[in-house]
């Protein structure tokens, strides 16, 4: 499956906006003084920040490079 260009630059950006949400989230607890901090660290926050690699590098992958031998002028 293949995606389009204006397809590859919207999973970036939902991608850098999953790890920004989630380097946030472990930014608050961090400064957090409870017990409950360290499962919101690991789950949400890290959950978001592997989620937000996840869906990069998918679209890296999915986006392929769009060429083909078609497209390439013959050498005979």
């Amino acid at each position: 499956m293949k995606l389009s260009h204006m397809g590859v630059q919207r999973a970036m950006q939902f991608s850098g906006v999953l790890i920004l949400v989630g380097l946030l989230t472990e930014i608050v607890t961090l400064v957090w003084e409870k017990p409950l901090a360290f499962l919101v660290f690991v789950g949400i926050g890290g959950g978001l920040v592997i989620a937000g690699i996840l869906v990069y590098l998918y679209s890296l992958v999915a986006g392929g490079s769009g060429t083909s031998a078609s497209t390439h002028p013959s050498r005979d």
